[in-house]
């Protein structure tokens, strides 16, 4: 709702101004103030359509030779639709300022365009009236509006502003709009359908009747009667076509899409497992080394020696502490932690052990130790000191 204020292109406000068009001067029939208008609009916005719905009073002043002539009534319905433009910019598709006047697609297209996420600007259907509109809070309840009236002279074909408008719109609820309306009717001194005023010609008409029962619990739909249809709409709105920013309908099968993401997960499964093993392996590698350079450390020599079996079978004996002829995971532990060549975890001997225990049974035999012993090239065992060093 608002008080919408009028000013001549002077500046003035249009306080006691005639009906244009009409013989209201000649007639003395008095002035209209327009300095005080009520205004009352209903936007609705449903998918890429915008409809307005607006009611703009004024009340007679009651100057003129002939006393109760009623107060004007300005109602339009206003329909836009989305041009799907990236900017959010609409287009007009059609306007009704009169009661049961058939519903016309226009020609003549004008466009609104919001500015900076708060504010918007175009012209309205009529096509000689600027609107510029800005939230005046982050809700928008609040709406500060700019109406700007023009007129061309039709023998020099100069345009100029012909009268211009403010308004500040507040939201409000269903409940308070329809009061408010009533209220207004009531004090612009607008009768009903029923009654209207008869005393001169032409003041019964829809513009000095109310438009409709404000106390019914909706008001009507479209406000001039007239609704538009689906084939209406369908003459403009993109709605119903194609947005040029859609991409087209796939054309891929659901077997093919089936068959490229069993491919795409085979694919990842063979990469993590290549990743895993080798990280396997590479730790089972650094195990085996660690395993080496203590056994070479504890015996003084290098890990480039050639060795004889009875080498090989002295180096088990000396681990063997229990004597029983298999090496324990404790037994190797002992070992590499007694030299301090290197800090394995318990997950490190698991490695170990599983690579080398080959019948399984928790131990590692003379000839499991034999085979390890000779799993790692020995150019690969990195310089400890100058008793074990590579070759």
């Amino acid at each position: 709702m608002a008080e919408s204020i009028s000013f001549t292109a002077d500046g003035e406000k249009r306080s006691s101004t005639f009906l244009t068009g009409t013989s209201m001067e000649a007639l003395n029939l008095g002035t209209y103030d327009f300095s005080k208008m009520k205004t009352f609009v209903n936007n609705t916005v449903a998918g890429s359509r915008w409809i307005s719905h607006q009611y703009h009073l004024a009340k007679h002043n009651g100057d003129g030779v002939v006393p109760g002539i009623p107060g004007i009534v300005y109602a339009y319905d206003m329909y836009y639709a989305s041009t799907f433009e990236k900017d959010g910019t609409m287009q007009s598709l059609a306007v009704q300022s009169e009661f049961g006047q058939e519903l016309i697609v226009s020609d003549d297209v004008t466009t609104v365009t919001p500015i900076g996420g708060r504010a918007s600007m175009g012209m309205d259907p009529f096509g000689n009236v600027t609107q510029t509109s800005y939230c005046m809070d982050d809700s928008c309840d609040k709406i500060a509006q700019t109406n700007d009236y023009y007129v061309t002279d039709l023998e020099t074909g100069e345009t100029s502003v012909f009268t211009f408008l403010r308004r500040t719109l507040t939201r409000v609820d269903k409940t308070t709009w329809m009061s408010e309306l009533e209220q207004a009717l009531n004090d612009f001194n607008i009768p009903s359908s029923d009654a209207p005023f008869t005393t001169i010609p032409g003041f019964d008409g829809p513009n000095f009747i109310k438009p409709f029962d404000p106390t019914s619990e909706d008001p009507p739909e479209c406000y001039n009667l007239i609704c538009p249809t689906e084939d209406f709409w369908a003459q403009r709105d993109p709605a119903l076509g194609m947005s040029p920013y859609i991409e087209p309908d796939g054309v891929l099968t659901g077997l093919f899409i089936a068959i490229v993401t069993v491919l795409s997960i085979t694919i990842a499964c063979v990469i993590f497992y290549y990743i895993f093993k080798r990280g396997v392996e590479a730790r089972e590698r650094r195990v085996k080394e660690a395993v080496l350079k203590s056994i070479a450390k504890s015996m003084n020599i290098t890990t480039s020696k050639a060795l004889s079996p009875s080498d090989l079978e002295h180096m088990f004996n000396k681990i063997d502490a229990d004597g029983n002829g298999n090496l324990s995971k404790a037994e190797v532990k002992g070992l590499v932690e007694e030299e301090g060549v290197a800090n394995m975890s318990d997950k490190d001997y698991d490695v170990l052990f599983s690579s080398i225990d080959v019948d399984e049974n928790g131990t590692v035999d003379f000839i499991e130790f034999c085979a390890f012993f000779t799993s790692i090239p020995m150019g690969e065992v990195t310089k400890e000191d100058d008793k074990f060093h590579e070759a």
